[in-house]
């Protein structure tokens, strides 16, 4: 009798978690670690200490209990941008717009919190946030009609928009919302009930953290748990394979599109409610491109955000003491961030850790 080929045994599915698990990790620990050093050597060949800039920099953002909770409140919105960008590229719908979703959910937010008066905290404080969402929303709501209907890419509506949706609202406060008593542009100043409790006494961090971290886990939870979910992942995989199985593609594009921009939205409501207290031009300093960024550095992965953006939000609150300290400018951060992105895109260091970790646990 010959003998029969046996097929090659399972690998058993903790087997696989540590393989994949390990991966990731080792994966962004190299890529931080050549990172830093790139920043080290540049901060170096400027004729300064990379040693003690980068000290000042950890210091800046994790140096005591008040700058580590700013360093979460500035991670916030960054968070919920992340997550918005996740649910879009997941869905293979590129959401370029998530910078005037913020601006437009914002200022919904502020016009609810500054309009409506003598209502309890319990309800405004909501309304401004359902505002803000409902805001985001209905800004991506063009750009996913116009893909549908004629087919128009997203790539490019979806950037123009921002800019549109940025200057609609510096209108807004500049003329038919002005307050009259503010210096600069800006609207009125909220009421008392519209702003969003704080965690930290003396620092900006507010429940807003508690909320972004709540979306991130039940993003997963809708991404990785539901037929939804499970329907948009199919779409951005292969859409043609999804249609074939009778999932409505359509139907997936605008719900990650709507659902992007309302996340985004509710971050613009977070920062006006729980950090400015009124609707500001120029008040983000480009946290709806670093939510892309983020997704990115993620893996597209709503659980995996929550530490990217953390990473960012410490780079971002440690740049400025690294700065006043040491005299390294901030763009050295911004180089950082870059070659972090630049490096997540690279696979090798992927596929050669993943051998050795399957090696090892096998």
């Amino acid at each position: 009798m010959l003998n029969k080929s046996r097929k090659p045994a399972a690998v058993p599915i903790y087997k696989r978690i540590i393989v994949d698990a390990g991966t990731q990790i080792a994966n962004y620990i190299i890529i931080l670690f050549i990172s830093i050093s790139i920043g080290a050597l540049v901060i170096y060949l400027s004729g300064m200490d990379p040693l003690a800039a980068y000290l000042a920099l950890i210091k800046g953002a994790f140096g005591n209990g008040i700058k580590t909770a700013d360093t979460l409140d500035r991670s916030t919105v960054m968070i919920l941008a992340g997550i918005a960008g996740t649910i879009a590229f997941r869905t293979n719908v590129i959401n370029l717009g998530l910078e005037g979703q913020l601006y437009i959910g914002a200022f919904a937010a502020a016009l609810v919190g500054f309009s409506f008066t003598g209502l309890p905290k319990a309800v405004h404080i909501p309304l401004c946030l359902m505002a803000g969402m409902l805001g985001g929303a209905i800004w991506a709501l063009p750009v996913i009609y116009m893909k549908l209907r004629w087919n128009i890419t997203e790539l490019v509506t979806t950037l123009m928009m921002n800019y549109i949706g940025i200057r609609f609202t510096e209108y807004l406060i500049a003329f038919p919302f002005k307050d009259p008593g503010a210096r600069l542009a800006g609207s009125p100043v909220l009421e008392a009930s519209a702003r969003l409790p704080k965690l930290v006494q003396g620092s900006t961090l507010n429940i807003g953290f508690i909320i972004a971290i709540a979306i991130a886990i039940f993003m997963f939870w809708f991404l990785f748990k539901s037929k939804t979910g499970y329907e948009m992942r199919m779409v951005g995989l292969n859409k043609d394979f999804a249609a074939a199985s009778g999932i409505s593609v359509n139907r997936s594009y605008t719900l990650a599109m709507m659902m992007s921009g309302a996340i985004v939205g509710l971050g613009g409501a977070i920062m006006i409610t729980g950090f400015f207290g009124r609707f500001l031009g120029s008040f983000s300093s480009g946290y709806g491109w670093d939510g892309m960024m983020i997704a990115l550095l993620a893996q597209n992965h709503p659980l995996g955000v929550i530490p990217a953006s953390i990473f960012y939000g410490a780079l971002a609150n440690g740049a400025l003491a690294m700065q006043s300290a040491t005299g390294v400018p901030q763009t050295v951060v911004v180089m950082v961030k870059g070659t972090v992105v630049f490096f997540v895109t690279v696979t090798a260091f992927v596929r050669i850790i993943r051998r050795r970790f399957t090696k090892w646990v096998t």
